[in-house]
């Protein structure tokens, strides 16, 4: 889906924010996770802040190991914006996670696995391109075999964005870093190639090609194919009414799958639907809520436990308070 233009953003002098996101499958994997934010000015041009969050993951489906998986996330968290060409977001902290059994009946010991999310927004004079450079390393927690089993993606990320006079729009995804595990490191790139065409102000038609890739097959609960290719169509659009902002996308396609040493899977639907709310105040506070819906036949999040077609559910509400 594109991205709405940037306006001028507040810079209140202390501002706190509370989230809560709930996630669920069609496998019966069902995450919530709830976090507060606080950060303050530093000048103009910069924000510091802190971070804390607590995860809980648990199969609905099953009452075996490893059971509900829980871990706590604190960071510091950073913005610089000197002008209007760089922006940088930073966060560095740790993901503190519990003992278990992860797969195998194998014991697990308690650990403190560093996390951390830093982007570079770069933006040239005249709107035409627009690129973000960054790493992110995070938990995989879409289930509690994953956070069992230490599964850590490190992402690499780049994302260039062109705009045409003509009202055509080009974006790139690309991502790329291995993913540790209990004993593995696999290497995995997924890349994202957008063509799109503005529709009036606000509205765009795009169609998306998507390629995923992983260096070798992994037991630790997420999906590990040699080669996805997945090709999509959607629309989005943007509507602003004083206060209140509402974004929605949804688009659909057809995609295949082939696992290491096999053939490629038969053609299997897929499609996503998300709509984003934000409420914002008199005074500057925002509202936000958001939901997401997945569905896809041949590239499923986690490894599925039953054959079958992949569904997710997410669900966030967020709410910002700052004060001048």
């Amino acid at each position: 889906p594109p991205t709405t233009e940037e306006s001028e953003e507040p810079n209140p002098l202390v501002a706190v924010e509370p989230s809560w996101v709930i996630t669920q499958d069609s496998d019966g994997n069902v995450g919530q996770q709830i976090k507060v934010g606080s950060d303050f000015a530093i000048g103009e041009h910069a924000r510091l802040g802190i971070m804390y969050g607590q995860t809980f993951v648990y199969n609905s489906n099953s009452n075996s190991s490893p059971g509900t998986q829980s871990m706590r996330d604190l960071g510091l968290t950073s913005q610089w914006h000197p002008n209007e060409v760089l922006k940088v977001e930073g966060m560095v902290g740790a993901s503190q996670v519990g003992s278990t059994v992860a797969t195998g009946e194998r014991p697990v010991s308690p650990a403190l696995i560093p996390i951390t999310n830093l982007l570079f927004h770069i933006t040239p004079p005249g709107d035409v391109v627009k690129l973000d450079v960054g790493f992110k390393r995070f938990i995989f927690d879409l289930s509690p075999e994953l956070i069992a089993n230490r599964a850590v993606r490190n992402d690499f990320i780049l994302h260039p964005q062109i705009s045409l006079r003509s009202g055509w729009r080009l974006r790139e995804l690309a991502e790329i870093g291995p993913v540790t595990s209990t004993g593995q490191s696999n290497a995995r790139f997924n890349s994202e190639s957008t063509v799109g065409h503005k529709l009036g102000k606000s509205s765009e038609l795009y169609s998306t090609y998507t390629t995923l890739y992983y260096a070798q097959p992994s037991a630790a609960g997420y999906f590990s194919p040699d080669l996805v290719q997945n090709a999509e169509g959607g629309w989005s659009t943007d509507l602003d009414r004083k206060s209140i902002s509402l974004s929605l996308d949804c688009g659909a396609g057809a995609g295949r799958a082939k696992n290491h040493g096999e053939s490629f899977g038969s053609l299997g639907l897929s499609m996503h639907a998300a709509s984003f709310l934000t409420w914002t105040s008199n005074s500057g506070q925002e509202l936000r809520a958001s939901y997401e819906f997945y569905y896809d036949q041949s590239n499923p999040g986690v490894a599925q436990s039953s054959p079958g077609a992949w569904r997710m559910s997410v669900l966030t509400a967020s709410l910002r308070w700052g004060k001048q």
